[in-house]
């Protein structure tokens, strides 16, 4: 069972390792991209041979427009933090070793460090309105302390960008944000990334994200299969957990997970890394090192977790974690910024026991 006090940098640097092996070829093949769905209204087909076809150049193309590539998902039923305590209860009454694995899996062949190789990164100009003003939806503080990195270590590896489509049928994405690995198949992002009311979306993550593709190759990703989240959420419960179709987490490993503790606070131990959307529009990750979290308020069913970490839109959903024991564990998912009157800007994560909860509830019925 890890301690309850957060490892000191010097320690975690004593635990970095180069990489250890290949990885498992089966983090890149086609199949885990090329997977075709069919749209919820669709009529059934006849012979499903006949949805694709073969041009005179020997090209394959979809040939059926109620089919596209990728997992369509319907209709995502919201849940609350209380259903998903009461289901947890039920059980672990049945078996009391439901909810009991809360740790980190950190393969043998991957590389480990606490600090990424930094990597260089592109300032795009900011958008302005047609006044001139920025659009700051997210603050960074003061001087901007955010680095770009190169996505080749443990745990910077299990941290990716999530493609989202509100209609599975359009040849773009709708929008994107940041995800990260807690499970074989289970994901964390925000709540506000999940596209709620749609009934024919889709979802495709992609771990270690860095110039249009993985690090591990053109077909290391996942479709998502569904989701789960608090869609009337406060910013302190703003999360949701998705399932991965492929099994992601059983090669690159997965962050574990604990309930925030005030005992905590202050301390310079907190990394939080993502794709936002002012540095290189996404394609390549940046990330804030060494941060402390200054305060925690209940917020909604979940807790607050308040820091001057340096961020930006595309980075909700990411993870805030520290290092127990040699290992990473996340306390909360970005959700996003505020600008109290009478406080000074800050960024906001969504954490407590209505995140582990979640997490345990997604560990048990997405193994």
């Amino acid at each position: 069972m890890p301690h309850d006090r957060p490892d000191s940098l010097h320690h975690i640097m004593t635990l970095s390792r180069p990489q250890q092996g290949d990885p498992p070829a089966e983090l890149n093949h086609p199949r885990n991209y090329l997977v075709f769905g069919r749209l919820p209204s669709a009529a059934q087909l006849d012979d499903p041979a006949n949805a694709l076809g073969t041009d005179q150049d020997g090209r394959h193309f979809v040939n059926d427009p109620d089919t596209v590539l990728g997992v369509v998902v319907g209709a995502v039923e919201p849940v609350t933090p209380e259903a998903i305590g009461s289901e947890l209860a039920a059980m672990r009454a049945a078996d009391d070793g439901v909810g009991n694995d809360s740790a980190a899996y950190i393969p043998d062949w991957t590389a480990l460090s606490a600090t990424p190789s930094l990597a260089p990164g592109l300032d795009r100009p900011r958008l302005v309105r047609r006044n001139g003003t920025q659009v700051r939806p997210e603050w960074v503080i003061d001087v901007d302390n955010r680095s770009p990195y190169y996505p080749n270590t443990f745990p910077f590896s299990i941290v990716g960008r999530i493609f989202v489509w509100a209609d599975a049928n359009s040849p773009n994405w709708s929008w994107w944000g940041t995800a990260s690995l807690l499970g074989s198949r289970t994901i964390m992002t925000a709540s506000h990334v999940v596209p709620w009311g749609s009934s024919n979306w889709k979802a495709l993550f992609v771990p270690a994200y860095y110039d249009g593709a993985s690090i591990h190759g053109a077909w290391a990703a996942s479709w998502v299969t569904n989701a789960q989240g608090y869609s009337n959420h406060s910013q302190g419960d703003d999360m949701a957990v998705m399932r991965l179709d492929v099994p992601l987490g059983n090669n690159l490993g997965y962050f574990g997970f604990k309930t925030y503790t005030s005992d905590w606070e202050d301390l310079n131990v907190w990394t939080l890394p993502g794709y936002p959307w002012d540095k290189d529009s996404g394609n390549r990750p940046w990330l804030h090192l060494n941060y402390p979290i200054i305060d925690d308020d209940n917020d909604g069913a979940g807790v607050e977790l308040e820091y001057q970490a340096d961020t930006e839109g595309g980075q909700s959903g990411a993870p805030v974690f520290a290092w127990f024991d040699g290992a990473p564990y996340v306390v909360g998912t970005h959700s996003g910024g505020e600008d109290n009157f009478g406080e000074p800007r800050q960024n906001v994560a969504a954490g407590g026991n209505a995140l582990t909860n979640l997490l345990h509830w997604a560990r048990n019925n997405w193994p």
